[in-house]
C-alpha cells in the first residue's frame, strides 16, 4: 500500500469520526432524560477526540458525511437509537 493510499484511508477514518461526533451530539440534544443525554454527549466528545487524533496526522480538516449523518438520524427515529448505533458499529469495524 502506497503512502497516498494510507493517507486516503486515514482521511476516511477521520471523516467517519467527525460524522459520528455530529450524530451523537444531535442525538444528545434530542434526549429528554438527563443521564441518556450525558452519555451521548460523552460519546460525542470521544468521537471528536478521535477525529482530532487523526487530524494531527493528516493536518487537514474534513467535513462529515452529510448524507450518512441524515441517514443515521432518520434510522434512529424509525428504528430507535440502539438499532442505529449497532448499525454504525457494524460499519465501523473495517475502519478499526
Amino acid at each position: 500500500m502506497s503512502e497516498e493510499d494510507v493517507r486516503k484511508k486515514i482521511l476516511e477514518y477521520q471523516r467517519v469520526e467527525i460524522t459520528e461526533h455530529h450524530f451523537y451530539r444531535r442525538l444528545a440534544r434530542s434526549m429528554k432524560e438527563k443521564r441518556n443525554r450525558e452519555v451521548l454527549e460523552e460519546i460525542s466528545r470521544d468521537e471528536l477526540a478521535h477525529y482530532n487524533y487523526w487530524k494531527k496526522h493528516t493536518g487537514e480538516e474534513v467535513k462529515p458525511h452529510r448524507l450518512r449523518l441524515v441517514e443515521y438520524l432518520i434510522l434512529s427515529r424509525i428504528f430507535g437509537i440502539t438499532f442505529t448505533i449497532k448499525l454504525m458499529e457494524k460499519n465501523e469495524v473495517p475502519a478499526q
